[in-house]
């Protein structure tokens, strides 16, 4: 009892030395404090000491569907981002305050300097990345090619695509999964897919409604979204023998900063609690999820 009301004191005293904060500081900091209680280690403890000090986390993204969904008002953000914070703050103890900006390069370069903590991205592990980056992955992705049924055309095999102009926005796993389609569509003899790189994914999808190009790439998660969320118009092409590969795709934040370990078990409970599905299934992405958390699991 007495190591339970220390704990708390000392959850207090963070609370008070961190008012500017407000009452959301302190809501978060008891909850981490009653699952102490109950048993679990304090993580707050545990990170770094520029975001204990601050008592926020920060955490970047681009505008992109079903994981960050910027509103009417340009400042209000929902999707899976969201519900992802509000789900780490009381096992953090930090209020975890979401930012988007223009597209993956400014998140980068946004973490690279310390402006950000981290973004759920979710980005690629690559062996590559984690040179520079620690990668905490919570989401598998396999390819998915989305044709606007109005254009008439229907594929039932990857290899339909080969010939196709294929829009993806450049940087991202999505030209991966091209290039992996490109290097099949050759060794059968078949014409190579027609790159069309863009921007971001949001402007992948505005280029086959544009007739600009006949299919574009995404994760499987955003095409099953976006077809949920428009019935009838999208035809979702994926790859019927998994031979391309499923990846681990996952949150991205700055090289051994401290921060990687503890959300990584952060993430852990989410799982075991069953809320991690909860939110996957709210989107409808349980297709997409990962049997468990992994840290850095392209440089094992």
């Amino acid at each position: 009892m007495t190591t339970s009301l220390s704990r708390l004191a000392g959850s207090l005293r963070r609370s008070i030395n961190r008012t500017r904060h407000g009452i959301v500081g302190v809501v978060l900091t008891l909850v981490s404090a009653g699952a102490a209680d109950a048993g679990e280690a304090l993580l707050f403890d545990r990170l770094p000491e520029s975001i204990r000090k601050a008592g926020v986390l920060r955490m970047v993204g681009d505008s992109f569907a079903p994981y960050r969904i910027v509103g009417s008002d340009g400042k209000t953000i929902t999707g899976i981002d969201t519900d992802l914070a509000r789900a780490l703050e009381p096992l953090l103890g930090v209020r975890i305050e979401q930012v988007t900006v223009s597209n993956l390069p400014a998140v980068l370069a946004g973490i690279d300097t310390g402006r950000y903590d981290l973004t759920t991205g979710p980005l690629l592990s690559t062996r590559e990345r984690e040179m520079r980056y620690d990668i905490v992955t919570w989401l598998l992705s396999k390819p998915a090619f989305l044709l606007p049924v109005a254009g008439g055309r229907k594929t039932s095999r990857l290899e339909e695509l080969c010939g196709l102009r294929v829009s993806f926005a450049a940087g991202s796993i999505s030209e991966v999964y091209l290039n992996r389609v490109t290097e099949r569509c050759v060794s059968m003899g078949l014409p190579a897919a027609q790159p069309v790189p863009l921007q971001d994914q949001n402007a992948a999808v505005l280029a086959i409604q544009s007739g600009r190009a006949d299919a574009a790439t995404s994760q499987l998660a955003v095409g099953l979204y976006l077809q949920q969320q428009n019935p009838g118009r999208y035809h979702i092409q994926t790859d019927q023998t998994d031979a391309l590969g499923i990846l681990n795709l996952g949150f991205v934040m700055k090289k051994e900063s401290g921060l990687a370990p503890v959300l990584l078990e952060a993430m852990q409970r989410l799982f075991a609690s069953g809320e991690y599905v909860r939110i996957l299934t709210k989107s409808g992405l349980e297709q997409a999820k990962a049997p468990a958390p992994m840290l850095n699991p392209s440089s094992k």
